[in-house]
């Protein structure tokens, strides 16, 4: 057994731990040594069980929501190319007017996050992401909505577009 004087930490190995008070050799501390805490075999038997249901109900759960693929992708966006188009502001200025469509492929409501417009230039770097909320907050089941947005990037460089909903 080990014992550490509190007050200069000298370690001190023993047989046994003694009832009474010690003084350590290097400082001359005195303290009543405690008697370590082990613990119960039973103890680690349950927690180790517990952990090794908790895991497997972590791997069914990620499992069956992987397979499960209209739960993983509720809501499918979409910009058809018909739907862009350039416009010209009223300062004067090229703009993109984008118009797409976003999808609720389940029986459930789905509340709609933000959507996120992307322009990539021809070597397919990223020009601008734009965010803008959705024109609405709900998506009724098996239901789709459109949304119109005009991006703020210069059209001369932008050679293709996706968009993402921000979750």
């Amino acid at each position: 057994m080990k014992i550490t004087c509190d007050f200069c930490k000298t370690e001190y190995t023993l047989d046994k731990i003694p009832n009474t008070s010690v003084r350590c050799a290097v400082c001359g501390h005195v303290w009543t040594p405690r008697v370590p805490f082990r613990q119960n075999a039973t103890m680690k038997l349950i927690a180790a069980i517990c952990a090794f249901i908790a895991a497997c109900i972590f791997c069914f759960v990620i499992v069956f929501n992987f397979s499960n693929g209209s739960k993983n992708k509720p809501l499918i966006t979409k910009i058809d190319e018909k739907n862009i188009h350039i416009v010209t502001d009223e300062n004067g200025a090229n703009r993109i007017f984008v118009s797409g469509d976003i999808t609720n492929t389940t029986d459930d409501i789905y509340g709609l996050p933000n959507i996120v417009i992307i322009s990539y230039d021809a070597h397919n770097n990223v020009l601008s992401r734009q965010a803008f909320v959705p024109p609405s907050t709900l998506l009724e089941p098996k239901t789709t909505v459109t949304f119109n947005h005009m991006l703020s990037v210069d059209p001369t460089h932008v050679k293709r577009l996706s968009v993402e909903l921000k979750e």
